[in-house]
């Protein structure tokens, strides 16, 4: 908020007479410029998220909000005076408010763009057309120090209600800093509220260059808890991504090596059955070559969904390959996995898809087998299920084929 220089400072203020006001507001604007210039360099470095180009907008609301504050800290008009002081205090309330979008966008809620827009004009129109709120301080301090108030509180109870637990601690130090600084705003009008020689005379109040100073650290660990929230978050999303494939969102092949070893484990541990199912769509080639690769992408997304909905709470899915899938089924012995297998079977061929009015057919081929505990490993159960898949393909497709390490069973299709 732009006030003019003061002149001198009241007993409580010995600490913070030395300090010069206009030099602090002008540190203030540039550690505001810093956290525009931090949030720009995030996002050219390849973070494309809405959220960091709202942060640093906030960033340069700041900075103009106080760059504008320093002219009314020099004398000129009365009309002069008033209107920065408006054109002040609205940019940074705007600054607050971009603040707030980031954490909507960042937190996948609904934008509240029409009502930021209206806070900072709300907040020039106030200024411009009300006496009361061009000369009494402590009115102004009041009204913008709840606005501010309010916008922290609501993004810090978002932050913290977020369900992501690798990013709790660095949301919360987000939060931290939002909360402090409207915490310092609010004691500060106490303070005035408390002192009515002072809030009638502002060029005397020694809470003048504290609140500039608490604006410089305020944008300074903003910008670094928003920076280690950004790194957190597309490290996590890095670390997604090559555990995930990215077109159905189902683990990968590479995660299937690490959950296969830790299952193999426990079973092997606890002498639990545990099956796989591997399942090839069929004809998938002619998918693409009918009705397109989007057609394609939009078949193994749907089939993705369709497996997801139809296995056990404690069953596994992956996409291995093209147009391949693996199901490992923990405490599952032949007969539960064949259930399953049939379960997807009937998924899958029972409903077609439907891609832009047009019905696409998919049905797939489907290979069992278990885990036998005296000498069986990973490799030697994923060739079984190769060899089930192949079989289901030569013996018409559609259909489930198991196969054991010296037996092999048929299922029929219907």
């Amino acid at each position: 908020m732009a006030v003019r220089v003061p002149a001198g400072g009241g007993e409580g203020g010995a600490v913070f007479r030395s300090l010069d006001a206009f030099t602090l507001v002008f540190v203030a604007a540039l550690c505001a410029l810093f956290l525009a210039v931090v949030m720009t360099g995030i996002h050219l470095a390849g973070n494309r998220e809405r959220a960091v180009r709202d942060w640093a907008l906030a960033g340069v609301f700041f900075c103009v909000g106080h760059l504008v504050g320093l002219l009314t800290m020099v004398p000129a008009s009365p009309a002069v005076s008033v209107i920065g002081l408006a054109l002040a205090n609205g940019a940074i309330a705007l600054g607050h408010g971009m603040v707030l979008l980031g954490i909507q966008d960042h937190l996948r809620r609904d934008r509240s763009t029409r009502a930021v827009v209206l806070l900072g004009l709300l907040v020039v129109l106030l200024i411009l057309t009300v006496p009361l709120m061009q000369h009494s301080v402590l009115l102004r301090v009041g009204l913008i120090s709840m606005l501010y108030t309010a916008i922290a509180a609501m993004s810090a109870c978002w932050l913290f209600q977020g369900d992501d637990r690798p990013l709790r601690r660095y949301r919360a130090a987000v939060a931290a800093v939002l909360i402090g600084y409207a915490g310092f705003l609010c004691l500060r009008f106490a303070y005035l509220l408390l002192d009515y020689d002072l809030a009638g005379q502002p060029e005397r109040s020694p809470v003048l260059a504290p609140v500039f100073l608490a604006s410089v650290l305020f944008y300074l660990g903003l910008a670094g808890a928003l920076a280690l929230l950004l790194f957190r978050y597309k490290e996590i999303h890095l670390q997604y991504l090559a555990r995930h494939d990215a077109l159905t969102g189902l683990l990968n092949r590479y995660s299937l090596e690490d959950v296969a070893e830790r299952e193999l484990i426990r079973a092997s541990r606890s002498q639990r059955p545990l099956s796989v199912v591997a399942l090839d769509l069929d004809w998938f080639k002619q998918v693409n070559d009918g009705h397109g690769h989007a057609a394609g992408d939009f078949v193994l997304r749907s089939v993705a969904r369709r497996l997801r909905a139809t296995v056990r709470d404690a069953d596994i899915v992956f996409r291995i390959g093209g147009e391949e899938f693996l199901v490992l089924l923990p405490d599952a012995g032949m007969s539960t996995a064949r259930q399953v297998a049939q379960r997807l079977r009937h998924a899958l061929a029972e409903h077609p898809v439907e891609f832009r009015g047009r019905s696409i057919v998919v049905t797939a081929s489907f290979g069992i087998t278990t885990l036998q505990h005296d000498s069986d490993d990973w490799d030697a159960l994923l060739r079984r299920a190769d060899r089930a898949v192949y079989r289901a393909k030569e013996n018409g497709r559609n259909r489930v084929e198991t196969e054991g390490r010296s037996s092999v069973t048929t299922l029929a299709s219907a």
